[in-house]
């Protein structure tokens, strides 16, 4: 039987952790106030960050590797995000792109379109200008392959030519990278290499795919026909597409920011129970920070709220079984919208 009872205890899960600290956190709101269980709080939880710094510095050998290893590491970076995530004007930025991520992906396909078309156009009249200059990389050959004579074939050529009274000079060797034509490259032979060079050259440039291609004379019947494609590039792609991208970003981030500050301002001039703004204790015997503070102040509201969840329901008076019964039926509400949010 005790057997049994240990094993039990052994597998049973810890269900009751969570709970258990939230009904300490109300208690000790309802004990000590709210100001010194938030200090405790936040003590709290910068002991346990320093808990885990401390044991992930060890378990990955920091003190030992040194400060140049450990930012050399890459598995760790991740663990930088979470100042992105507590800091909300970092985390504005992430959301000015994902606010409005549809409208910047179908901004970004106009922009792929009108780059398949101009690379056809290019496909189909504008071939030759497509010629850029590359570096290409040395090749790594072997030994027998670079030209270079065999120490066996040297020694019968030293022998050869000390009875011939022959010159012992090595005769140069040609190499193949003499005749390579280094630096000149055509990129659209076919259709595939003329979307990448439109996609990666033009998006990259500030004046389009025209500053890649080869500049033409004015002599060539196809002159007119490629000043329009370079200016057509620029002023639609370059211009109007990109400065579309570019503005959704701007004014999402802006938008953001402006709630923010609405918030933040909504804050120090309304009253948060009434919503009584600033103003209209201008004339008012109580000022706005004394109705604030003693007339309606939210921490007192906390307080009630705390003490109808920790008060017995038998003991419930009429206004505290009213609050209660409100409070069961705006979780009942939050919670459904949470999961038709989610």
């Amino acid at each position: 039987m005790q057997r049994w009872t240990n094993m039990s205890f052994l597998n049973m899960e810890p269900v009751g952790i969570r709970p258990f600290l939230v009904s300490v956190m109300l208690r000790s709101i309802y004990t000590i106030g709210l100001g010194p269980t938030l200090i405790l709080l936040g003590a709290a939880n910068l002991c346990n960050k320093i808990v885990f710094l401390v044991s992930f510095v060890g378990n990955r050998g920091t003190f030992t590797r040194g400060y140049r290893a450990v930012i050399m590491d890459i598995s760790s970076s991740h663990h930088l995000f979470d100042l992105v995530y507590r800091e909300e004007t970092l985390l504005n930025v992430i959301k000015s792109v994902t606010r409005n991520g549809r409208s910047i992906i179908l901004t970004a396909v106009l922009a792929l379109i009108l780059v398949y078309l101009f690379s056809i156009v290019g496909f189909l009249f504008l071939k030759d200008d497509f010629i850029m200059e590359v570096e290409r990389l040395k090749n790594r050959t072997p030994v027998a392959d670079t030209g270079t004579v065999p120490t066996t074939t040297l020694t019968a050529m030293m022998e050869t030519c000390s009875k011939d009274n022959c010159t012992t000079t090595i005769p140069a060797i040609e190499s193949d990278e003499d005749n390579d034509e280094d630096g000149i490259e055509r990129t659209c032979d076919t259709l595939l290499m003329c979307i990448v060079t439109v996609l990666n050259q033009g998006l990259r440039n500030g004046g389009g795919v025209g500053d890649v291609l080869r500049k033409p004379s004015k002599d060539e019947p196809l002159f007119a026909a490629r000043v329009v494609y370079d200016l057509l590039f620029y002023f639609i792609v370059i211009i109007i597409v990109l400065n579309l991208i570019f503005g959704v970003i701007i004014d999402t981030f802006a938008d953001l920011r402006s709630e923010k500050q609405k918030k933040e301002e909504i804050l120090k001039t309304t009253c948060f129970i009434c919503g009584l703004e600033r103003d209209k204790f201008d004339n008012k015997t109580v000022s706005f920070e004394e109705h604030i503070k003693s007339e309606h102040s939210m921490w007192h509201y906390l307080y009630f709220i705390v003490l109808v969840r920790v008060k017995d329901p038998t003991e419930y008076t009429g206004p505290e079984s009213y609050v209660a019964q409100m409070i069961v039926t705006l979780t009942y509400l939050v919670s459904k919208w949470l999961e038709i949010a989610g």
